[in-house]
């Protein structure tokens, strides 16, 4: 038996006697444990500055600063204004007034997907839509007969073709002009087009 082994058996042979003299099962190994934190919190008294009180005279003491009273002093009056002219309004505009116009609100426009199966007819409702730039539309899924999803697709590729479930929408934002046409992926004869002017 070589070294390294005759010393594995004396460590294995004093660790079953300590174990045998804490009283077996895993309190030798608590024991150990308790032993370990114990030396680790005298090494950090010893090493950590600060970790016990010193009689050191020579710390930072805080004194406290007298302070002097402050005269109260009242707020001064506010100055008194007097109008010299009072002036009318003319009746007639100015050349460099420009007349204020309002700006356009955004509109939600609304397409539903409801076909009717008795004619058969399967398209958008409304097919066209004109609307102004920054309005949006909300496709909405009605159809009450399959209760299935439509895809819808943009052939600018304004969005990617997006599942339309029974009883959901989807909503587009058209912040510039042009004319964009629109369809279902699984019915390709429903197309629609929105004019955005």
């Amino acid at each position: 038996m070589g070294f390294a082994s005759e010393m594995h058996v004396k460590i294995l042979d004093s660790w079953d006697e300590f174990n045998e003299w804490c009283g077996g099962g895993s309190r030798g190994l608590l024991a150990v444990a308790a032993l370990a934190l114990l030396i680790l919190a005298l090494l950090a008294v010893v090493f950590v500055p600060g970790l016990l009180p010193t009689d050191d005279t020579d710390g930072v003491v805080a004194v406290e600063t007298p302070t002097k009273p402050v005269a109260e002093t009242e707020p001064p009056a506010a100055p008194t204004v007097i109008p010299s002219a009072i002036l009318t309004p003319t009746t007639e505009p100015t050349p460099s007034e420009t007349p204020v116009t309002p700006a356009h609100l955004p509109e939600i426009h609304t397409v539903v997907i409801k076909p009717d199966y008795d004619a058969p007819s399967f398209k958008f409702d409304p097919v066209n839509c004109t609307i102004a730039r920054n309005d949006s539309v909300v496709w909405l899924n009605e159809d009450d007969g399959w209760r299935g999803t439509y895809i819808l697709t943009s052939d600018e590729g304004l969005w990617q073709p997006t599942n339309i479930l029974f009883g959901s929408e989807f909503t587009y934002t058209f912040n510039s002009t042009g004319t964009y046409h629109y369809g279902c992926e699984y019915f390709h004869h429903m197309k629609g087009t929105i004019i955005v002017k």
